[in-house]
């Protein structure tokens, strides 16, 4: 299974949204601001963290969720 989050703007609600890494199986993908993706660089759950200023890169894929 492949998910993609995408979650852009408040810090605290991405921060919020990092508890579904826990329940979440497969590659997880994350879409988030260039600011926030500060604080998700490193976690080995995600799988691809994209930046919104390279969001171009989604271009063809696809995901189950």
């Amino acid at each position: 299974m492949r998910t993609l989050i995408v979650k852009l703007g408040a810090t605290g609600d991405v921060v919020r949204t990092t508890t579904l890494l826990q329940v979440l199986d497969g590659e997880i993908h994350w879409l988030t601001s260039d600011l926030n993706a500060v604080m998700l660089k490193g976690s080995e759950r995600i799988s691809d963290l994209i930046r919104w200023s390279e969001a171009n890169r989604l271009r063809g894929r696809t995901y189950d969720l």
